[in-house]
């Protein structure tokens, strides 16, 4: 039996001499290589190429959101400042020392200032945040007033302002229309 079991020993060391022998891990065969970089550096691309006029889409169609929502406030302001003015006492607005003021505002900055009723109270029509145009990022805006032409596209005189458009000359999303022509 333990003649046996030495001839099984020398067969497995002979085994093992004959094999070729293992290398030794190195610290230089750790990491990635150049090829497995360049392939992840070029997936990563292509994902942000996909994904930045995705992006860039999602802002402009917000933007554009902001600009009917302000539009729409300004407006509501601008007719609400109408209602006022030509409203039977007391809920209008004080006689302004002002004879040329008309129906309608003269500027767009009277909206975000208190304006005083007859009867002692004042009311804000519209915030001075709400007069920044989205597509700009000013507080200027093409605006038509009553002595102005209805179809001219541009600033007025500002004296009684009753519609307001953006300045931006931009193409909306809809291919069809430009921000200034809403």
């Amino acid at each position: 039996m333990r003649r046996e079991a030495r001839g099984a020993r020398r067969e497995t060391k002979r085994a093992a001499e004959t094999r070729a022998p293992r290398p030794a891990p190195r610290a230089s065969q750790s990491g990635f290589t150049i090829a497995e970089l360049i392939t992840v550096i070029a997936i990563v691309g292509i994902l942000a190429a996909i994904a930045l006029p995705v992006a860039s889409f999602g802002i402009r169609r917000q933007k554009e959101i902001e600009l009917k929502e302000r539009l729409r406030r300004i407006t509501d302001a601008i007719d609400r400042y109408h209602e006022l003015r030509v409203a039977p006492p007391p809920n209008n607005i004080k006689a302004a020392p002002d004879l040329t003021v008309g129906e309608w505002p003269k500027e767009l900055e009277e909206l975000t200032k208190p304006i005083e009723l007859n009867n002692n109270k004042s009311v804000r029509l519209l915030r001075e945040r709400d007069l920044i145009d989205p597509m700009t990022g000013e507080k200027e805006w093409d605006t038509l007033s009553t002595s102005d032409d209805p179809d001219r596209i541009g600033s007025s005189d500002k004296y009684n302002i009753y519609e307001v458009h953006s300045k931006s000359h931009a193409l909306a999303l809809d291919g069809k229309t430009h921000y200034n022509e809403w």
